[in-house]
């Protein structure tokens, strides 16, 4: 019974939260509050190379694909959440848990609300030219003619527009530049999405996560265990349970904070606090039960 309670308060929280990103991903919640850091950038006075003004459209390309994460971790939460019924797979909410810091933690970088408007629009072109950069390679390997020149041309179209927009491109891969900014690594991007809330502990969690995700013995041997009595075990203990859940909140918290910030919803953002103080009473509740 101790055990059926302690996963019923998991996949509350679970459930709470994905109530919370829902509502998150309703239009009006997307529209930026007036005077606020992304107002102003929908309202910048930014001319391309020929003289033509951005206006919102660019600035935009970033929240919409802030908005696409978001998405990917209101999916993702749910995804632990059904495997939290039984049978309990041993390494399946490790994978969605990483997936969740990832798309949390690009939407992180590129919702940032003090960067400037050029910065965000270098950001977001950042992540479309390695996108078509990499799909460009994937059709090399296995398209025909056809779909390698049409990914050829896409890539260099995206290219030539950067440089329409009066941003600097130089390099390629992991050494582009937009303007000055880079992409950072996945590994950055998570540790500057849980910095303050998870001290000194990202690179760790990161790394194990990833081991887990990529067959690396470490962190597969992670997960086993040997009793005190009797043989050693394939499973996943209560703390790791709750790490899994724990982080995915965190994550989702922390770009959702970041969001508010900038100008999303509302500034009181009485629901975030709701949704806190609702599923910090049921982690304090888990949490006790590890002790």
């Amino acid at each position: 019974m101790e055990t059926e309670r302690f996963l019923a308060l998991l996949q509350e929280t679970l459930e709470l939260t994905g109530r919370a990103v829902r509502r998150d991903l309703e239009p009006g919640f997307w529209v930026p509050r007036p005077s606020s850091p992304f107002d102003a950038d929908l309202a910048n006075t930014e001319l391309g190379a020929q003289g033509v003004a951005w206006g919102a459209t660019e600035p935009t390309y970033a929240f919409e694909m802030a908005q696409l994460g978001m998405i990917a971790v209101d999916d993702l939460i749910a995804g632990i959440r059904k495997l939290l019924d039984s049978p309990l797979p041993i390494f399946g909410q490790t994978v969605l848990a990483r997936a969740a810091f990832e798309n949390a933690a690009t939407a992180f970088w590129l919702t940032d609300p003090q960067i400037t408007v050029r910065q965000r629009v270098a950001r977001a072109y950042l992540v479309i030219v390695d996108e078509s950069s990499t799909a460009l390679k994937i059709t090399n390997e296995v398209g025909t003619s056809q779909q390698k020149a049409a990914a050829q041309t896409h890539l260099d179209t995206v290219r030539t527009h950067v440089t329409d927009l009066g941003l600097s491109l130089t390099g390629s891969g992991k050494n582009l530049a937009i303007d000055g900014e880079k992409s950072p690594s996945k590994t950055a991007r998570v540790q500057a999405l849980f910095a303050g809330s998870v001290p000194n502990l990202y690179k760790v969690i990161y790394s194990l996560y990833s081991g887990v995700t990529h067959g690396e013995m470490t962190g597969l041997l992670s997960r086993l265990h040997t009793p005190a009595s009797g043989p050693t075990v394939w499973t996943l203990t209560p703390r790791q349970l709750t790490e899994n859940v724990e982080l995915a909140l965190v994550a989702y918290r922390q770009l959702r904070r970041r969001l508010t910030a900038g100008g999303m919803g509302t500034r009181s953002d009485l629901p975030l606090q709701l949704w806190e103080e609702n599923v910090g009473r049921r982690m304090q509740a888990i949490r006790a039960r590890l002790v």
